[in-house]
């Protein structure tokens, strides 16, 4: 979960109203070493190559080496967009691998529509999109970077994520000018903070080019270096406990019950929702109260489910991550359900099938359902795609839940997991092998995998302190 998150910081775009300034030369090169909470992880090289009167080739390309989970991982990443010459998106193609797997996106814009193919294992998902305006620049930064601005001038912009293919929205804010060193030579940079999904980072730009970006939260800094700069890479810490939240020392952390929670930090918490009836509620603090109590009988429905809520539908339908709508998804959820009397007992036998069947794996990708079939392998991410497309196979209205959950000696990790209604809510933790996932399962944002990116607001200023009393 944690590395889709970080990555997103790289693979975003916007729409708005620039006034392009900057001209390009063939292969205007641009290269930037990267580094996560001071911890040097690779490079990213952008090129520029004007393509006749009216139009441009962009290119991005990145190499990371990083620890994650105690697995050290080469992830790539390389962008392509055909664009105007003012950034104006036309065509966008992105790959992204960690040498074990490998998702593909191609992006199409069609006036007032986007229509993005995610490809991964041999099959594709398909989803088109809408947004507002006739502009949609292919690159947030570098269309920043080529936009006039003044000190205090703020634009409010529409955003596509190509990873995930939806459209979000944006804010970019002139801040100030400043004098930066850019490859020796001091020169007047306007710094712009750009905020998107919850994520702030600043962009120091001049002249149609950019010098530096920073993501305070994340601790992520691009800095601009010479082209030929390749210097080794050493992968550090590991990625996971770089980003783990500071926490009280949690006693019995697996147990069920009831715990409560001040989550505490410099955070916008009206963007986020911490009611979820029979799972966690809130209150200001903001204080969660999260409750793992297993269902009885008399509040477990029989299974098959006949009578499903009319508000609990979308929890049953196929999305493009999740498809229960595959057939060998359907065949596989009918064989693990087969003879089971009641929900809980239909949502446990995925639940475990889940455990012990999917390979603990870090991964890069945002998996989908039918990907994590075919490998059988993966972190908190597949094991939840895949149970919650099982489970909605089965007729069991099922969600994501994307949070946080204690780890050891005062510490959580972001994390994902999956929740079913069998006559309520109860969640579950097919890859910490729980059937009743623990209080410790805070939830920060509930509904889809692509959900995950609302964690951009809280990695890096969240801590947690557990109320005894």
């Amino acid at each position: 979960m944690l590395l889709c998150v970080v990555l997103s910081f790289l693979v975003l775009c916007a729409c708005g109203a620039p006034v392009p300034r900057a001209t390009y030369a063939s292969a205007d090169l641009q290269r930037f070493a990267v580094s996560l909470q001071g911890q040097s992880v690779g490079y990213m090289t952008m090129s520029v190559e004007k393509q006749g009167a009216d139009s441009l080739l962009v290119k991005q390309d990145m190499e990371w080496v990083i620890v994650l989970l105690g697995t050290e991982r080469r992830v790539t990443m390389n962008s392509s967009a055909r664009t105007g010459s003012d950034f104006d998106l036309g065509t966008l193609s992105m790959v992204m691998s960690d040498g074990t797997s490998e998702i593909s996106v191609n992006a199409v814009r069609r006036e007032g529509t986007v229509e993005t193919t995610i490809s991964t294992s041999g099959r594709d998902i398909t989803r088109s999109v809408e947004f507002e305006g006739d502009y949609l620049p292919a690159f947030m930064d570098l269309a920043a970077a080529g936009m006039e601005w003044s000190p205090g001038e703020e634009r409010g912009y529409q955003t596509f994520d190509p990873s995930t293919g939806t459209i979000l929205e944006a804010t970019v804010t002139c801040q100030a000018t400043e004098d930066v060193d850019l490859l020796g030579d001091t020169v007047t940079a306007f710094r712009l903070e750009i905020s998107q999904a919850g994520m702030k980072n600043l962009v120091w730009v001049h002249e149609g080019q950019i010098i530096r970006e920073e993501e305070q939260g994340l601790g992520m800094i691009l800095t601009r270096v010479p082209p030929g700069t390749n210097a080794e890479i050493d992968p550090g810490n590991d990625l996971y406990m770089l980003y783990s939240v500071a926490s009280t020392v949690v006693t019995n952390p697996r147990s069920g019950g009831e715990r409560t929670w001040l989550l505490e930090g410099d955070i916008e918490w009206e963007m986020f929702d911490l009611d979820h009836p029979g799972l966690q509620t809130s209150a200001p603090g903001p204080v969660v109260v999260v409750s793992a109590v297993l269902p009885s009988a008399d509040e477990t429905l029989p299974f098959p489910m006949t009578e499903v809520p009319d508000s609990l539908l979308s929890h049953l339908a196929a999305e493009p991550l999740l498809q229960c709508d595959d057939p060998a998804i359907v065949a596989l959820a009918d064989s693990l359900t087969l003879g089971c009397t009641d929900s809980w007992e239909a949502a446990a036998a995925i639940c475990r099938y889940v455990d012990t069947a999917v390979e603990d794996v870090p991964t890069v990708s945002l998996p989908s359902a039918v990907d994590v079939l075919d490998a059988m392998r993966g972190d908190c991410n597949e094991h939840t795609a895949l149970f919650v497309a099982l489970a909605r196979a089965a007729g069991i209205p099922a969600a994501v839940c994307n949070g946080i959950v204690y780890i050891d000696e005062g510490r959580f990790g972001y994390h994902a997991w999956p929740t079913v209604w069998v006559g309520r809510w109860v969640a579950m933790d097919p890859t910490f092998g729980m059937l009743l996932a623990d209080a410790t399962h805070i939830i920060l944002a509930m509904g889809s995998l692509e959900d995950q990116y609302t964690i951009n607001a809280v990695i890096g200023r969240l801590s947690v302190r557990e109320i005894t009393e």
